[in-house]
């Protein structure tokens, strides 16, 4: 941790003192139950240390002190904030923190100790040696500490404007709108920008579309968080280390790359299928392997459904509470993720959003695992999951390939798409292209049967997801969509201002 400064020091008295650091100094207690105010009044640059370990002292936090990383080391508590001041807390264990408290104008909050602050800021244990940082930005609201969440709004432009063709986005936008495909919704975007929005009549922006097995492309990038935060090890991990059913059982053999790669040696039962069980999880864990793993592509929902367990395994964390705090709350999307009976997330599907909340995770993807500034997945990881396993399927880790013949093409060309694509059953479709910035939504009309008050599947009571069937000729459409993109120049990832 950088503990740099301006070497200056205030020292206080021996009395209970009220400090208000605001300069680039080293503010020392002496005796006394001292506290220290942090408001959002620090001006830019600072550079400010506070050291006091005698007394009973606090850390006041105030409504409204924003910050955008914060690192913590055993002894030692480092802020950043937006305007890149650092406040630095030396012998940080000896404080308590109070949250949305302000002993000048008698404003009370909840008071932490260090290893509890550190907990709700996302640290689970602190380092012995060195320091661990969190780039997550909070604010302070009313006695909170909340992810700040920064605003995101869609331009709504034209084709040209953003170096597009219209004729080109037209045929596209034509094909899917053909009324025997079914189509509820369609978006194209290229950067944050919409330049084609399509609704069926009855249907706007608002109205809920459903995944599917495009769900399972949100899956692998949960997957891909919890390898970035350290809680999965590798790919290359047994999944018995997760899924302890397995150990010193022949599923050992399996590694989390086969098991995302569709190539575990495993089939799914047959019959009715995964969607029709009361605990899928149990259902997926009942199977035999019957070849040797990583050497056949098999399709599998029961593969995908163990990706929620060995989330929950190796976090600790509930799947949804994982998926919204590190996923869906930074996006701003208020999702619906179905479950079983059971209660156990439907991780191969069964993913409500409204298109244009499908269509940010499709932009998060596309600049390379960023949104507004702050890195939600890792770049290596998109580009592991989003490339091709081998050459026995076009699929990644839970994403398609786009790799097409000469012959479903129709051209001379034989080299695969620059592209890559989420898809569901029914034709739900997300289309991203990296290098172009471009991303293309579709989903089928959606009915949620049965309860709707209830995201629980209960085909007892007819509780279920309900889609028309819109199923498209994929090269017919990825040869549109590269039709779109192909005369634009490569993208330059955009920094946070660019999303003004």
């Amino acid at each position: 941790m950088d503990r740099s400064i301006n070497s200056m020091a205030i020292n206080y008295s021996q009395n209970d003192d009220v400090v208000v650091p605001n300069n680039s100094y080293v503010y020392r207690g002496l005796e006394g139950d001292d506290i220290y105010i942090l408001t959002s009044q620090i001006t830019s640059e600072k550079k400010i240390s506070i050291v006091d370990t005698k007394g009973l002292n606090k850390i006041q936090f105030v409504d409204n002190f924003q910050f955008k990383e914060t690192k913590f080391a055993k002894n030692a508590f480092q802020i950043t904030l937006d305007n890149n001041s650092i406040i630095t807390i030396n012998s940080a264990e000896n404080f308590s923190y109070e949250i949305g408290a302000n002993v000048t104008t008698n404003e009370k909050g909840i008071t932490y100790s260090y290893d509890e602050l550190a907990l709700i800021l996302g640290f689970e244990t602190l380092p012995q040696i060195g320091a661990i940082e969190n780039q997550s930005s909070y604010e302070v609201i009313d006695d909170e500490l909340k992810i700040k969440i920064n605003e995101f709004k869609w331009n709504i432009k034209k084709p040209e404007s953003v170096g597009l063709e219209s004729s080109e986005v037209d045929k596209i936008m034509d094909y899917i709108k053909t009324p025997s495909l079914n189509t509820q919704a369609a978006i194209l975007i290229k950067g944050n920008s919409i330049v084609s929005e399509f609704y069926a009549d009855g249907y706007d922006k608002d109205d809920l579309v459903t995944s599917w097995s495009v769900a399972k492309s949100f899956s692998s990038t949960i997957i891909g968080i919890a390898i970035d935060e350290g809680y999965i090890n590798s790919v290359d991990d047994s999944i018995a280390l997760y899924l302890p059913k397995w150990n010193k059982e022949p599923q050992e053999n399996i590694s989390l790359k086969y098991l995302l790669a569709m190539r575990s040696g495993m089939d799914d039962h047959p019959g009715l299928g995964v969607y029709f069980q009361s605990d899928m999880v149990s259902y997926s864990l009942d199977r035999a392997i019957s070849r040797e793993p990583g050497i056949l592509f098999s399709y599998s929902n029961e593969d995908s459904m163990l990706l929620g367990r060995i989330i929950e395994n190796a976090t600790g964390l509930n799947f949804q509470e994982y998926a919204d705090t590190r996923l869906f709350d930074k996006l701003n999307i208020n999702e619906t993720w179905w479950t079983d009976k059971n209660g156990n997330t439907l991780t191969y599907a069964g993913l409500d959003m409204t298109p244009r909340e499908f269509a940010k995770f499709g932009l998060m993807i596309a600049q390379e695992g960023k949104w507004l500034g702050e890195q939600i997945v890792s770049e290596s990881w998109i580009d592991e999951a989003t490339s091709e396993f081998d050459n026995l399927a076009s699929y990644g880790y839970q994403w398609w390939t786009s790799t097409i013949s000469e012959s479903g093409l129709g051209s001379a060309r034989q080299d695969d798409y620059p592209f890559f694509s989420a898809l569901g059953l029914d034709g739900q479709y997300i289309y991203v292209w990296p290098e172009k910035d471009l991303v293309l939504v579709r989903f089928t009309k959606y009915q949620h049967q049965g309860n709707p008050d209830s995201s629980v599947v209960d085909i007892g009571t007819g509780t279920y997801h309900g889609t028309e069937s819109g199923n498209m000729a994929i090269y017919e459409l990825e040869n549109l969509f590269y039709a779109v993109g192909d005369n634009l120049e490569d993208q330059i990832i955009p920094t946070y201002s660019d999303f003004g």
